[in-house]
Formats: structure tokens, sequence, C-alpha cells
């Protein structure tokens, strides 16, 4: 079995080793977690992604003409950000709750597949098939480079069973939303702002976009069952020089969210044709999009894929019920295991694990003790039954 306390003291040590991205980087937490992986008796790999960036590799094996488990696990968090009133790497316990930065996103997940390959070595019991923890990093960038470069070296299997311990609140993710980022660069002419006629403001040409873009994302057709229906931010947006200036440019960085049957160049196709007819307004102005990061499609697990059922077994078992799907179970946060899916088109991921996505890359920042501990029982019967 594994131990809660051990999961508790693994998962605090992890808040205590700063990775954020962009800041210090995964380093010191990928040799920490190769310590206590050897510290267990198991023989941890390193994988090189970029120059000082790995991840880490380790597994127990099994029969190995089973389908494997392989738990997705990423290093890296979120910037601190401010608001806080608990130490963001203190790992303060209270009210049934584990603070600190990447609590639940995702340094509990991380130590609950940690400690279930740990549990397996004590054990002396091979599991049914091998059960494999990959710890990633740089899950939180654009580019999602620890999983390209996973999916790149050929260590992934057709039939692997690839599990992701992120936040979910418990709930199956079965689905997930795509994801495209853009940069759009709107370029006006600068003038003094005392004669403003003589220019175009920039600023105003990205606001007429934004504004649009909302309207049309608002008139889509589209609504999938699970995932709900497409969704659009703006969340950052630069340009002007000085107050009394026509702005001559302005940056925006977009966020658009969608669901099947839509694909992430047509939504970069959508945004272009608006950004066109908004500076088709203003003769002399001009536009730039460039794509930013990782095109990241919707995905969907198969209903019989293993580890779907698998954990929906076992969460009956412990449970009593149904593992619920859907609803505020944070399909709209793209995962490693996503990637995986998308890059190699398996319907054998999946996505499951204690805190909620709500409380992901927020102030205080918190997992629950209590999904830490239904989360062990779940993973240990989950890979007893498999």
């Amino acid at each position: 079995m594994i131990s809660l306390d051990s999961v508790i003291a693994d998962t605090s040590a992890l808040i205590g080793i700063d990775s954020q991205n962009p800041g210090p980087l995964e380093g010191k937490c990928a040799e920490w977690v190769g310590n206590r992986l050897a510290d267990a008796g198991l023989a941890p790999e390193r994988m090189p992604v970029v120059e000082g960036r790995d991840n880490v590799i380790a597994r127990v094996p099994g029969d190995p003409a089973a389908p494997r488990l392989v738990l997705l696990g990423h290093m890296d968090t979120v910037p601190v950000g401010e608001g806080w009133t608990h130490p963001p790497f203190g790992a303060a316990i209270a009210g049934g709750r584990l603070y600190g930065r990447g609590a639940c996103d995702m340094k509990a997940g991380l130590a609950l597949a940690i400690n279930l390959l740990d549990a397996l070595t004590a054990g002396g019991r091979p599991p049914r098939g091998d059960v494999v923890l990959v710890a990633t990093v740089d899950e939180e960038a654009p580019d999602m480079a620890g999983a390209h470069r996973l999916v790149e070296s050929g260590f992934l299997r057709p039939d692997d069973q690839v599990l992701a311990l992120e936040p979910t609140g418990m709930r199956l993710r079965i689905a997930q939303m795509g994801l495209r980022w853009l940069t759009v660069r709107m370029h006006g002419r600068m003038a003094h702002a005392g004669r403003a006629h003589l220019g175009i403001d920039a600023n105003h040409l990205t606001a007429k976009l934004v504004d649009r873009l909302k309207t049309v994302f608002a008139a889509l057709p589209y609504e999938d069952p699970v995932l709900g229906r497409p969704r659009f931010t703006c969340g950052v947006v630069k340009g002007g020089v000085a107050t009394n200036v026509v702005p001559p440019s302005c940056e925006a960085r977009l966020d658009v969210r969608i669901v099947p049957p839509m694909t992430p160049k047509q939504a970069q196709a959508m945004v272009e044709r608006v950004a066109a007819g908004v500076v088709a307004e203003h003769p002399g102005a001009r536009y730039e999009i460039e794509p930013l990061g990782a095109e990241r499609p919707p995905v969907r697990a198969a209903d019989d894929a293993p580890i779907v059922r698998g954990i929906r077994a076992a969460y009956q078992t412990h449970v009593g019920g149904p593992v619920p799907v859907g609803g505020a179970d944070g399909h709209e946060a793209y995962t490693d295991a996503s990637m995986v899916a998308a890059l190699t088109g398996s319907t054998s991921c999946t996505v499951f694990g204690p805190g909620a996505t709500d409380q992901a890359h927020t102030a205080d920042e918190y997992v629950p003790l209590a999904d830490l501990d239904l989360g062990a029982r779940l993973l240990w019967t989950l890979t007893d039954n498999w």
C-alpha cells in the first residue's frame, strides 16, 4: 500500500523546491526526484530535453506482454505571484489543506506517483504490467518541451496507458479542450495626440479586434457535451510610447480554447479574418499574427481504454459510486497527457488527480489532504487490478 504520511512528506519537500517556470526551472527538483527514486531502490534515468533540463524516468517492471501504465508528473510550476497569506514554499498545513506553489499543480500528483513506485518496489511483487514514471520539464510553458521530447524519443509504445496525475478535483478528465496561443501585432501610424487625425491608433485597432473576437466566439455554434463551448481571452496587451502620442503599434497575446470539430489552424484563420477586417477600415494600417507555442488540438480518451476502465473501477471500489466526468474537472487546462495524445493519436491518455484546477496558479494554492488519501488508495487499486 501507499503510505499517506510519505506522500504528504514528499509533497511538502517538493513544494519547498523552487521550480518556477520562467525562473529557477526544474534542475533542483529533478535532482531531488532522482535521489528519492534511487533511495527507493529504483534506477532513475535522465532524458535530456534542452540544455540543463532533463525528464526523469523510472520504472517497476512487470509482464512485458501487458500494456504499461505510464504516469506523467511535471516538475515545473507557474511563477509565485502576489497575494499569498501562506509562505509559497513553506508547505504549511492548515484546515486539512497543504499549501504552497505547486501544491496541486502538480507536486502532489508527482509525489503520489513516486510513492506508488516505492510501494511496488518495497512489496516485492511485480505489477501486472510495467509501471513507469516520467517526471517532465516545461509543462507550464508554451512549447511543452518535455512532452514533445518524450514522444520524439520513441520511448512511448502504442499500447501505453498514460495518466497525468494533474489536479482534477478527483474527477475523470476524459476529454480535453484544445488551445491555440497567438501573438497579434497591430501597426498604425504615430502622430501628435493634438493632431490625432493624422495618425492611426494601433491601441484602438487592437481594442476593436478583441471586441469583435469576443462577439465572434460567442456566436460559434459548437458545444461539446463534456467540454462546453469555445472560449476566447486576450491575456496581454502592450502598446503605445507616451500619453500624448498616437500609438504606432500594439501587441496582444490571445488565448483561444476550442472544442471539436474546431482545429487550432481554423481558430488561427478565424482570428486572421477578423484582424484583416479591422485593418481594412483604416487604410495604412497592417497586422501580423504569430503562433505562440505548440498547437494543442482537442483530445478525448476512449471509454473502453484500460486506463479509463481502471480508474472507473477503482473509484467505484473506494467511493461507492461512479467517478464524476465533465463539469468542473479542469478540462480547460492542457496537460502533458493531452499533448502526448495529440502528438501520437492515442486514445489511451487521460487525467485524474488530487486538488482542483480552481486552486492551480492561484495565491495560496493548496491540495486537500483528503485528496491525497483517496488518490493513494485509488492508484494502488488501479495498479493492483491492472
